[in-house]
């Protein structure tokens, strides 16, 4: 198939008449969304998706980018639709398929498999596994935030890879919006060397996030050493500086383009993300007016942005907005921060795990002694409501349907409320020993350590690292969704049992 668009067309014309001998369109229909899918998936084994872009070793130690093929925006309806579609297609499927249990059997060797499928830099970018074969570009600031953490890589070829497909993702998501008019949650191949952008119900709020995040971390790895420290010596330099510059001249006009747009989310009288709008994160699956999380997002973007010389520096305007952000979404009463502006969320005290966001984005400081107490109470109060049991993380302690959008809402309305997300789990047990080593105080550790050791115990159950749990602990699936299985989530477990130990057999970090 030379071009699958075309021939999708040339198909479709041909249902009228199957739909006349007897065949029923909508199974005629179904079956092409099925093929093309399948075709224009980079990760199937007959696809016909090229590699655009791969990255070479140079002798000074640097990767170097190769572009393979140039990338073409698709932007007709047609197209759109077909995004949507195969989109669609991949979650239902994957409920009666999917990856199974990695070939091995022991816990590190488990891990290693799921290194070698996720993280081949021979595939065109990042996906957390399985129906997600789009790119989700908040990966790479969210999901694979951790990813270049020179800490845990396994070996040198293990590091290398995952650099190798980070860098790659992120030239993929810059080169297409280079060419666009505005950023997505998604990109989506739809042919040989094409892609069409779609977002997942709303605009993104966290895509420009994690654009200069990705830049940022690949320029040196001193955040990640800082915002999660351990008495851990890094075992190998990075390889990407010079890549990470390089990229950053080239895509700088577009990224302070795409920046000055993303000020449009934001209300001038406020300073904050306006009331009337809704935008996507983590939590995509929820209708939110002015999330936290949005909110600290849009703080680490300017941080970001500011750090990068994309604009000019301005310290007052950050701490301006900080301020802001905590005195508006802080509650005393609930002893946490609420989850949006909504007159509903803040009457009834609404709370999302998500929250957690303050961690890796630097918004908040539990080694600092006037910052600690924030995340103390939150704590408080997910083990208040055994949001932490069997283990964590639930995004909240009931389901809320009436505010997820429709398609999930039918689907699986326990997905984004009452399951357990292993991100927040994972990011939830590295606050707990940064706790500890904040205030001494033991039982921060311990409670770190069950939840660490469930996951661990999971990892072998399930032969992978599943990327989503139900609310007893068991694997998600239902008739219309399954968890990803073999997820690349697994290197944020590997930190948050580097963290640990190193918590159980050296000294504390200082307090800040």
């Amino acid at each position: 198939m030379k071009k699958a668009a075309a021939q999708a067309k040339r198909v479709v014309k041909k249902i009228p008449k199957w739909s006349a001998r007897g065949i029923p369109a909508l199974i005629v229909a179904y079956l092409i969304v099925a093929i093309l899918s399948y075709l224009t998936n980079p990760f199937a084994k007959y696809t016909v998706v090229r590699v655009p872009f791969q990255t070479t070793l140079q002798e000074n130690g640097q990767l170097a980018v190769v572009r393979e093929e140039a990338l073409k925006l698709r932007t007709s309806r047609f197209f759109s639709i077909f995004a949507t579609m195969k989109s669609g297609y991949h979650i239902v499927a994957n409920a009666y398929g999917g990856t199974k249990r990695a070939p091995a059997e022991t816990l590190q060797e488990i891990i290693r498999d799921i290194h070698t499928l996720r993280f081949d830099p021979n595939e065109p970018y990042l996906i957390s596994g399985d129906h997600f074969s789009v790119l989700y570009i908040r990966s790479l600031g969210i999901f694979y935030a951790t990813l270049l953490d020179p800490r845990t890589a396994l070996d040198q070829q293990d590091w290398l890879n995952r650099q190798q497909i980070y860098l790659q993702t992120t030239v993929y998501a810059l080169e297409v919006f280079r060419n666009a008019k505005a950023l997505s949650t998604t990109i989506v191949p739809v042919g040989e060397t094409s892609v069409s952008l779609m977002n997942i119900y709303s605009p993104p709020s966290d895509t420009l996030y994690s654009l200069l995040y990705a830049l940022n971390t690949m320029r040196s790895s001193s955040n990640l050493l800082v915002t999660y420290p351990m008495n851990v010596s890094e075992k190998f330099p990075l390889s990407t500086v010079e890549a990470a510059n390089t990229l950053l001249v080239e895509y700088r006009e577009a990224l302070l383009r795409h920046y000055l747009l993303y000020q449009n989310v934001i209300d001038p009288e406020t300073g904050l993300i306006k009331k009337n709008i809704l935008l996507s994160g983590t939590k995509d699956i929820a209708k939110r007016q002015s999330a936290f999380y949005d909110n600290v997002i849009f703080w680490r973007t300017e941080q970001l942005a500011q750090e990068l010389g994309i604009v000019p520096e301005d310290e007052l305007k950050l701490q301006t907005l900080k301020e802001k952000i905590l005195a508006t979404y802080w509650q005393p009463e609930m002893g946490c921060f609420v989850e949006d502006q909504s007159s509903e969320a803040i009457s009834n005290k609404y709370y999302s795990s998500e929250w957690l966001i303050v961690l890796s984005t630097g918004f908040l400081d539990p080694l600092n002694g006037e910052e600690r107490s924030y995340y103390e109470g939150c704590v408080r109060y997910i083990q208040d409501k055994k949001m932490d049991e069997p283990f964590g993380l639930k995004y909240h302690e009931q389901e809320r349907p009436w505010r997820l959008y429709n398609t999930v809402r039918i689907a699986a309305p326990a997905y984004g409320s009452i399951a357990i997300w292993s991100n927040w789990g994972m990011e939830y047990a590295k606050l707990l020993i940064l706790l500890y080593h904040s205030t001494g105080n033991v039982t921060y550790l311990e409670k770190a350590g069950q939840q660490i050791t469930a996951y661990s115990e999971n990892i072998l159950k399930y032969g992978c690292y599943p990327e989503v749990y139900n609310d007893k602990g068991e694997m998600f699936a239902n008739y219309l969704y399954k968890s990803v299985c073999q997820t690349g989530w697994v290197v944020t477990y590997e930190q948050a049992v580097l963290m640990l130990n190193s918590a159980k057999t050296n000294s504390m970090p200082a307090q800040r």
